[in-house]
């Protein structure tokens, strides 16, 4: 009889078994290069100013009261749905203040664990820990060391990939000059591997790789060599860092695809898929609410997580999508998450499947 493994995970719609949720108790981010050229996308036109530090507070003022409140009033009847269906919920560690990091090269407010997402992409029977891309979220991997630590005592795989120093001249801008970033730029770099879990679309033994810097696509040859020729690492350029608000896979052989996106621009084997196409219901002029900016894309709403290959959990206020998903024959979770933007994520991002009923298959051709 084969021991079942308790880290095991190759795609996105086979059956969810066990899942990491984040924790927020802050929000906090120094206005430094890293978040500049991270969040050009969507962040508001108008300078912010970093002031003194406290809970969930970007660049200038905190957000509101209501805003953190419903967040977590949010948050924890999303948990109570995944435990109704039978789906083993793990929290990482919660900071009950605000540390300050500091290399040789630069400091900055530590990062919060709550969109688990983002600096960890788990393949087959191991956790990746990605070398992440915003100097705030440096050692944010350290709130989920109990749990990883515990897993691999367990037999899982655990893996750091080479992180960055995350120098100003580490980074590629010419990405972020293309879309009329203005702030200087050092003449001579020394490119280094940046990478976030979310630009990688798990197809089995096929990785979708979003690459928009010479920094990521250092990352996609590195993953590439890292797992060998059992994997094939495809890369796409469709958008800034994450592909999670623009190109979801639902279950094999259906997408759902952000209106903008063209089909050709994914590799050729996904191009026959079927398409869900999803439409923001919201414009980018709509940058902030009560002083703080919006982190995440208009596109946040169809940042779905597919409990199997019917359920799949969205948000309530998402009605033209949730009629979308049941014309397709999906069944539909409907939950509440009102801050989106506002907290830089939606359901897929503040989570990290651990454990999926799957085995690693080839998808594409």
């Amino acid at each position: 009889m084969a021991v079942e493994r308790v880290v095991n995970s190759h795609n996105d719609w086979s059956p969810l078994e066990e899942v990491i949720v984040g924790t927020p108790y802050h929000l906090d981010y120094s206005e430094d290069v890293s978040s500049k050229l991270f969040f050009y996308n969507n962040l508001p036109p108008e300078p912010y100013l970093q002031g003194e530090r406290g809970e969930w507070r970007i660049f200038g003022e905190p957000p509101s009261n209501r805003v953190r409140d419903e967040a977590i009033e949010d948050l924890e009847r999303f948990v109570s749905l995944l435990l109704a269906e039978g789906i083993v919920v793990r929290r990482p560690l919660v900071l009950p203040e605000v540390p300050t990091i500091t290399t040789p090269w630069w400091s900055a407010p530590m990062g919060h664990a709550m969109m688990s997402r983002d600096l960890f992409v788990v393949i087959d029977d191991e956790i990746i820990e990605t070398p992440p891309m915003v100097r705030a979220r440096y050692f944010e991997g350290d709130l989920y060391k109990e749990l990883f630590t515990e897993y691999f005592r367990q037999g899982a795989r655990w893996t750091v990939a080479p992180r960055s120093r995350l120098r100003e001249d580490n980074f590629d801008y010419r990405y972020a000059i293309a879309q009329g970033y203005t702030d200087s730029a050092p003449e001579e770099l020394s490119l280094e591997i940046m990478f976030d879990g979310p630009q990688i679309l798990r197809l089995g033994s096929d990785l979708v790789f979003n690459c928009s810097t010479e920094n990521h696509r250092l990352g996609a040859a590195w993953l590439q060599r890292h797992l060998g020729p059992d994997y094939r690492v495809h890369e796409i350029a469709i958008t800034d860092h994450h592909i999670d608000a623009l190109l979801v896979a639902l279950r094999p052989g259906t997408l759902l695809v952000e209106a903008g996106v063209p089909v050709d621009s994914l590799p050729e084997g996904l191009r026959d898929w079927d398409v869900i196409r999803y439409e923001p219901r919201e414009s980018l002029e709509y940058r902030s609410q009560d002083g703080t900016p919006f982190l995440a894309s208009t596109a946040i709403g169809m940042n779905v997580l597919s409990l199997d290959e019917e359920k799949v959990v969205v948000q309530d206020t998402e009605t033209e999508l949730i009629a979308a998903l049941e014309k397709a024959g999906f069944t539909p979770i409907p939950s509440r998450w009102r801050h989106p933007r506002a907290l830089g994520g939606g359901f897929h991002c503040m989570t990290l499947d651990i454990r999926r009923r799957s085995v690693r298959e080839r998808y594409l051709p």
